[in-house]
């Protein structure tokens, strides 16, 4: 059965549905391209969102092409996620990544580049990190340093049990806890908004966001800390004398 499911994907890869498959082929730069589409590359099967209008609207034409290709996967097979600089945008990866799993597919790496018609250009490259939700409200705990080019992207709240280096992120639906150093970029709160924390031992990152907030600019101690919303902005506190706003009033 594995073996005819490959054969399967060897014909698609050189000979390609035609009919009903690649839909919404619009122009650009001459090109004819697929707002999404899937590409065979020597690395691996590559998804390609170019455009959409809204993230609903994505996620109906993500569940439609699947379909169409549902003869081609099985559970538990890794695709590249490719964006374009127009659709990667952290708070939708968040909803992406989210969709491909519940469809069973799991993203291994995120691409952000452009894709013709014979030729995968990338720009930047993100290995996405992962490890085993754990039974607490779909919390995700990453038990390693994550390096520069490494990305955790997950729906709830996020640990990690070590660094967040220089060029590393970490993408958040909820709260984000770090028992290390965050020197890289943290993104919480795109499922939760404001309501979203993100702390650390030692809180240095080169970009904070919480739900539609962003600073770079911030208080740094030489202790534990925790970025959070009060008062319409980002704000770092030592831990042990951290005041949250609770129903539009600071504690």
């Amino acid at each position: 059965m594995l073996f005819f499911r490959g054969f399967r994907r060897l014909l698609w890869v050189h000979n390609p549905p035609r009919v009903g498959f690649f839909h919404d082929r619009i122009l650009k730069k001459g090109v004819i391209v697929m707002p999404i589409d899937f590409r065979m590359t020597k690395k691996g099967l590559i998804l390609l969102i170019d455009s959409y209008r809204t993230v609903d609207e994505l996620r109906q034409d993500i569940m439609k092409k699947f379909a169409d290709a549902k003869d081609f996967f099985r559970e538990g097979d890794e695709i590249s996620l490719m964006l374009t600089q127009d659709t990667s945008k952290p708070d939708d990866i968040v909803k992406i990544v989210s969709l491909l799993s519940d469809l069973g597919v799991h993203v291994k790496d995120i691409l952000v580049g452009s894709m013709e018609q014979k030729d995968v250009k990338v720009g930047q490259k993100y290995d996405l990190v992962r490890e085993k939700i754990t039974e607490v409200r779909g919390a995700q705990i990453i038990r390693r340093n994550l390096r520069s080019g490494q990305i955790v992207v997950h729906n709830y709240d996020v640990v990690v049990v070590g660094n967040v280096h220089p060029g590393a992120e970490v993408i958040a639906g909820g709260s984000v806890v770090i028992f290390g150093s965050a020197r890289g970029v943290v993104r919480a709160g795109y499922s939760q908004g404001e309501i979203g924390i993100i702390a650390a031992i030692d809180l240095q990152p080169s970009l904070i966001q919480i739900g539609n907030f962003i600073t770079q600019e911030y208080d740094r101690f030489d202790k534990p800390a925790v970025a959070h919303v009060r008062t319409g902005r980002i704000v770092v506190e030592e831990a042990d004398n951290v005041k949250f706003e609770v129903k539009g009033e600071a504690n």
